[in-house]
């Protein structure tokens, strides 16, 4: 999978936002739905959102300390 500028001035694949594409997300696969065209806008949703559930918590967010309670 890559991420590369976008060459012509493609519209946005994601959901229902028609925004100026700015980059294609390269799939490995071949075809004619082998790339989606992303605005910066969706890419930076789609990190977030990626980010949040691939990135573990750390042990100190996940359950709060004895002493800080007292």
């Amino acid at each position: 999978m890559q991420l590369i500028k976008a060459k012509a001035g493609t519209r946005c694949e994601i959901g229902s936002c028609r925004n100026r594409a700015k980059f294609t997300i390269k799939l490995d696969r071949v075809g004619i739905r082998s790339s989606i065209s992303v605005c910066p806008d969706c890419l930076n949703e789609l990190y977030r959102t990626l980010g949040e559930s691939v990135i573990p918590k750390s042990i100190e967010t996940v359950r709060p300390k004895a002493d800080a309670a007292e």
